[in-house]
């Protein structure tokens, strides 16, 4: 039994609701143990008290406990500490949430524009998810170009007999169009005539524009009410929308941050471990070994091969001499019948490796799908073949290819040849097709293409 964890007879609660929500300023400093003062890691080549190392987070040295458990490295899980950020920030992942929010509110009260006596507005009351309801409200108060919002009053018309309604003060501010550009928000003021002014010495109306700071934007968050907040689909015991811009910074413990050894020989900066300079970015992306053109453009073909040419008049015009080396790499699989089961089991009994001078196969596919590899079948019953069965032997003499060289500039640039295994590391071609592929034997190399069908061989053929 592990004595940190010693039985105990109290029973265990079931989880019953997972409530996710965002920290407060005042729960990230409850739960933080240090208040991080200095940007420096270590001094003199120990954690620094109050840095980004601080030995009261967590230790990730074996040598060293944490102190704030007094545990080793294997047994602290870290803990969190918290910087206070000079000025407010906004936080990129609730950018449009804060955005949406504040087209809700005014401006200058924090309270809702909407006007509770609005279809829109009730109607996107009744509506129980809070992320649909706060869309809702949004498209209700998207046009609102002044407060409407407010305590609610009694008005009652003067000398009437009017029963007494109830409608929303507002504060009556004018509202700014609010916008985001990058990490910045921006609110655009349009100035409105006033009634009495002559409308011929009114210059027209000119929009003005401020960039909101996220101190300003905190203190129309701050002001907004639980009720509000309910209503906007928030909850505020886990997460009201001024939590939404940070103040206080969680400082996660080393353990889940290690630190990273950095090679501190005098080795330049501009070089690799290997002593090769490292390849900028520009360098990295053009030319044809570049991610470009030798990666996102490039792609694998399977069942091909290619080597340099070399003439060779001895052999006849319609042939190909392939070296041994790719004739027992390359395979075609070919299906077992009454008339070539005798030949395919001697190519399945020599296997993947057969002896100078002969071919072999590969694989089996047996008729269920079944991918059998030779190289490692050791019994003589595992290489048993059926009718139907497929076997993905060697190239063998007489096998029909696609030869093409590049450039493909018209269709004889890729024909059909009957291929005659050869010694040696090259494609020998007969002198007199040189001119279907414009080739010359210079150093040119050219492509072999394997038909992987019967369909495919006649139409080599063809």
């Amino acid at each position: 039994m592990d004595l940190r964890f010693p039985y105990s007879p109290a029973e265990v609660a079931k989880v019953r609701v997972v409530q996710f929500g965002i920290l407060s300023p005042d729960e990230i400093r409850q739960m933080s143990v240090v208040h991080i003062e200095h940007s420096e890691t270590t001094e003199r080549g120990k954690p620094k008290p109050g840095g980004l190392s601080d030995p009261r987070l967590g230790t990730i040295d074996r040598k060293m406990k944490c102190e704030t458990c007094m545990a080793n490295m294997a047994d602290c899980p870290g803990h969190f500490g918290h910087l206070e950020l000079a000025k407010p920030m906004f936080h990129i992942g609730f950018m449009k949430t804060v955005l949406s929010i504040l087209r809700c509110v005014c401006f200058n009260c924090s309270k809702i524009l909407a006007d509770e006596e609005e279809p829109k507005f009730k109607q996107a009351l009744r509506i129980r998810n809070p992320k649909n309801r706060l869309k809702k409200i949004l498209d209700a108060c998207k046009n609102k170009s002044k407060c409407e919002g407010g305590d609610e009053i009694d008005v009652q018309g003067q000398d009437t007999d009017e029963p007494v309604k109830k409608t929303r003060g507002g504060c009556g501010a004018q509202q700014p169009k609010i916008s985001i550009d990058g990490m910045k928000m921006v609110a655009e003021y349009k100035i409105q005539k006033k009634k009495n002014d002559d409308p011929e010495q009114m210059p027209e109306p000119v929009e003005r524009k401020q960039q909101l700071s996220a101190e300003k934007v905190l203190s129309i968050l701050k002001r907004i009410t639980d009720e509000d907040c309910q209503l906007l689909g928030l909850n505020p015991k886990f997460a009201r929308p001024d939590w939404m811009i940070l103040q206080v910074l969680p400082i996660p413990p080393p353990p889940v941050r290690p630190s990273v050894m950095m090679d501190t020989s005098s080795r330049s900066e501009a070089t690799q471990r290997s002593g090769r300079p490292i390849k900028s970015i520009c360098s990295r992306l053009k030319a044809k070994e570049g991610r470009i053109r030798g990666n996102l453009m490039g792609k694998r073909v399977d069942f091909s091969a290619r080597t340099v040419i070399t003439p060779d008049p001895t052999i006849n015009i319609d042939e190909l001499g392939v070296p041994w080396s790719i004739a027992l790499n390359l395979t075609y699989p070919e299906t077992v019948t009454p008339y070539n089961i005798e030949r395919l089991k001697e190519l399945v009994e020599y296997g993947p490796h057969p002896p100078p001078g002969k071919t072999g196969a590969k694989y089996i596919i047996r008729d269920d799908g079944q991918r059998l590899d030779l190289r490692y079948l050791k019994k003589s019953s595992d290489q048993h073949l059926e009718l139907g069965y497929k076997v993905e032997r060697h190239l063998n003499d007489g096998d029909f290819v696609l030869f093409n060289r590049q450039p493909s500039l018209h269709k004889m640039s890729i024909m059909g040849h009957k291929i005659k295994i050869m010694p040696y590391s090259t494609f020998r071609l007969n002198l007199s097709v040189t001119s279907p592929y414009n080739a010359d034997f210079d150093g040119d190399e050219m492509n072999m293409h394997v038909p992987q069908s019967f369909e495919t061989r006649a139409e080599v053929l063809n």
